[in-house]
């Protein structure tokens, strides 16, 4: 299950805008996962809203009152003065509406008179989202900057099955996050946004354990979780980069867009998917994955029994991903797992030289970051400089990680 307790949206002021449709009730999540974020966040309901529930509702989540109906006067314009106006859910009337600049009730007024950029997750009947109409309205609506947060296909209120589902309230919590963390409107607030000179096209993280396979039941591995890997993954993307996140690990979350979710298992099948990605000049590679240094020689097919005798496995160097992708061009940076702190600085130093990284991260394992943890403590080395990123959550190692990076794009 994805937690979003990392994210952090502290001062950031939010209108949520809910219209009439049966999904109405996940507003209720995304605002709660909002608060829970600090964000600080006002509603505004369509007024066909209020057959579905009432406002009070709204009102105890968000602490504020909610704009619906005869509200005061000019509060409409009140509620438009946000970081971010998000639409959710959106019905296809409402869609329309917007496309065409009517303003024909206190929650439209709100947005007709918004600034902001905006968030819109459409909800609807497949025929209606389909429908030329809708369809051309959300293409305005995209050509005038709003951000559109596809909706998921299942089956519907009204029977049917196909697109037209709410997306995600995670989904599109996080995609308002990365609107956030781009806005250079808010950048005193968020600490997220891109450097200027940040030329990055995309961003490759790799994650997690290997598996080299023995039989068809066992493996060799190791305890890595990927959990650094995923916290690199959404600090980059709320940076507001194009993101995959290649990992070992179990129950990735389903990829949204410019955040794709890969799976390997063995090193063989991660060194596959890293070489079709074709990694070209202004990319990233980030492999915080965990190579296996040895792999069986022969896997045995089926199971292997026992037979009351000791069982030699005769094992073999493996590859070095890394070092086979030192032609690439990209820029690369590799982690370095130690657990003796005397020698872990000049290894870290030679994997740098020798691997032609641009820059390493450096993980010694203590009692606080174990394999597995939610903290960790890094040393970013570069060839001119060395930082320490002192014990905190990974989620925060992470948001360092990608500030630092974007220093390594300047010579692209």
């Amino acid at each position: 299950m994805l937690n979003l307790e990392f994210l952090n949206l502290k001062d950031t002021k939010i209108t949520l805008c809910v219209s009439s449709s049966i999904s109405f009730y996940k507003a209720f999540e995304i605002l709660s996962l909002l608060k829970t974020a600090n964000a600080k966040v006002r509603v505004a309901m369509s007024e066909q809203t209020l057959k579905f529930c009432s406002p009070l509702a709204f009102e105890a989540l968000s602490g504020e009152c909610v704009l619906v109906g005869d509200s005061k006067p000019l509060a409409h314009i009140e509620y438009a003065k946000c970081d971010l106006m998000i639409i959710a859910p959106a019905t296809a009337n409402t869609i329309n509406k917007i496309a065409l600049g009517i303003a024909d009730n206190a929650m439209l007024s709100c947005i007709l008179a918004c600034r902001a950029p905006k968030l819109i997750a459409p909800a609807a009947n497949t025929a209606m989202l389909e429908n030329p109409a809708t369809q051309n309205s959300l293409k305005v609506l995209k050509e005038r900057g709003f951000v559109v947060v596809n909706s998921c296909e299942k089956t519907l209120a009204c029977g049917d099955v196909g697109k037209g589902a709410l997306a995600s309230p995670k989904d599109i919590v996080l995609s308002a996050a990365r609107m956030l963390g781009t806005n250079s409107r808010i950048s005193g607030i968020n600490s997220r946004i891109p450097s200027a000179n940040s030329r990055i096209s995309k961003v490759i993280i790799t994650a997690g354990a290997c598996y080299e396979m023995i039989d068809d039941v066992r493996a060799i591995t190791n305890l890595s979780s990927g959990k650094m890997g995923l916290a690199l993954a959404f600090a980059y993307y709320l940076r507001g980069f194009d993101v995959t996140l290649i990992s070992s690990a179990q129950n990735l979350p389903k990829s949204m867009e410019n955040l794709e979710f890969l799976s390997f298992k063995s090193s063989a099948e991660l060194l596959e998917i890293l070489k079709n990605k074709k990694l070209a000049k202004d990319d990233l590679l980030v492999m915080a994955a965990a190579i296996s240094d040895y792999i069986p020689v022969k896997k045995a097919k089926g199971k292997i029994k026992k037979s009351g005798a000791n069982l030699n496995l005769e094992l073999k160097e493996n590859i070095d991903i890394l070092s086979s992708l030192k032609e690439l061009k990209c820029k690369k940076i590799g982690f370095k797992m130690e657990m003796d702190e005397q020698s872990a600085l000049s290894s870290a130093k030679n994997m740098l030289e020798n691997k032609a990284l641009d820059a390493v991260c450096l993980n010694v394992l203590k009692a606080q970051n174990y394999f597995g943890s939610e903290q960790n403590e890094v040393l970013f080395i570069t060839k001119n400089s060395q930082k320490m990123l002192k014990m905190a959550s990974k989620h925060e190692i992470a948001a360092q990680i990608a500030r630092l990076s974007e220093n390594l794009s300047e010579n692209l």
